[in-house]
């Protein structure tokens, strides 16, 4: 699934000139998406990973995004908790995983890139 930048919001939902996580009319593949109750989406994208940095995911409000393709990546599943559901890879819903990520664990770096792998090569 891509999608392409058509706003800038803040947290709040109020539009802004500028985000230094997006880029206006920049296309970005979507890792996963999350759901809340009320049905408000968010894609998780990855914003930046300069060369020999660790990547940059956030997740941004889907109000942010068109959509430009709809393909659904082989290696997404579907998961809820509490108040929350979605779909992302199958192996970064394994417990622990998204907060080791974050804190650069360096066993997390080979789970990340082939999920990643898989879902740039499903629509390139």
């Amino acid at each position: 699934m891509k999608v392409k930048c058509i706003r800038l919001l803040d947290s709040d939902g109020r539009e802004v000139e500028f985000s230094s996580w997006l880029t206006l009319d920049r296309i970005y593949h979507v890792m996963a998406i999350h759901v809340e109750p009320d049905g408000k989406r968010s894609f998780s994208i990855i914003s930046r990973q300069p060369v020999g940095e660790w990547p940059q995911m956030g997740s941004h409000q889907a109000e942010c995004f068109e959509v430009v393709s709809e393909v659904v990546p082989s290696n997404w599943q579907e998961w809820g908790h509490e108040n929350i559901s979605g779909v992302s890879p199958a192996a970064w819903q394994a417990p622990g995983f998204y907060e080791a990520f974050y804190d650069h664990d360096p066993t997390t770096y080979p789970i990340f890139e082939r999920e990643r792998d898989i879902i740039l090569s499903e629509d390139p």
